[in-house]
Parts: structure tokens; C-alpha cells; sequence
């Protein structure tokens, strides 16, 4: 149960925010593990991110339609957002340093979406970096593949 004071935009916005991180993670993880370009890794994310968009969107929006659309739509754009932000270094550059980066980024967006999570502290935390040491070990196997 929520507390009254939080937005309720604030639990769409953890669901897209965190389903965008696993995305992106997975991305950036099974890309260079299968050893792909560094724009594979941007142009996968900025796709990854707008099908994000859309489809958390509309996911929300068709499964919750009484909550409305701007309730959906946080959820998409936290999903986009998440999704793009932690690969915009290969944007601009490759290497060990873009993918430390990266994975920075992702690092400090999920600790965002572990500090807004209803649960908070400690659990929260090993929830969030759990799901997504899930996601990078599972991509980077397939990418061995």
C-alpha cells in the first residue's frame, strides 16, 4: 500500500524505470559479450527505448485503463528514459571507459529506483541489483552462444 503523500505516478514510473534498466543492461551486457560494435550498443537502446515507450505505455494503459493515461504514460517515459540514458557514452565513444560507464549509469539509476521503491533500504536494493544480475548473466550467456 502506498502512503498518501507519493505521487501516483511515482509506481508506474519504478515499473518503467526498472523494466528499462533490464532492458538496457541486457543490451550493453549480451553486445559486448558477442563482441558487436559500439553503435550497436546506442542504436539497440534508442530502438529498445522507444518500443519501451510504447509498449509499457500501453501495457499499463490496457491492463489498468481506470487509472488513465497520464498514469501509462509515466510509465513509458521512465522506461524510454531509462533505457536510453545509461547507453548514451557509446553515443559518443568506445572502449573500456564507455562501457564503465555505462555500467555506472545503470548503477546509479537503479539505485534511484531502489530508493523510490515502496520497500526501501536493504531489501529494495538487493531486489533491484538482483533483477539485474539476472538479466546481465542470462544475456551475456546467450551471447556466448
Amino acid at each position: 500500500m502506498t502512503s498518501p503523500a507519493r505521487s501516483p505516478l511515482l509506481r508506474p514510473a519504478v515499473l518503467g524505470g526498472a523494466d528499462g534498466l533490464t532492458i538496457v543492461l541486457g543490451l550493453i551486457v549480451g553486445l559486448a559479450v558477442s563482441r558487436q560494435p559500439p553503435g550497436a550498443v546506442w542504436h539497440a537502446a534508442v530502438a529498445g527505448g522507444l518500443a519501451e515507450l510504447v509498449g509499457m505505455t500501453a501495457g499499463v494503459w490496457l491492463s489498468e485503463g481506470d487509472s488513465g493515461f497520464m498514469v501509462a504514460a509515466a510509465c513509458g517515459v521512465a522506461a524510454l528514459g531509462a533505457c536510453v540514458a545509461p547507453a548514451m557514452p557509446y553515443a559518443f565513444g568506445k572502449g573500456l571507459a564507455v562501457l564503465l560507464a555505462a555500467l555506472g549509469l545503470v548503477a546509479v539509476a537503479a539505485a534511484a529506483v531502489s530508493w523510490l521503491r515502496p520497500e526501501r533500504g536493504v531489501l529494495a536494493a538487493v531486489q533491484t541489483y538482483g533483477v539485474l544480475a539476472v538479466a546481465a548473466v542470462l544475456t551475456g550467456a546467450v551471447a556466448l552462444i
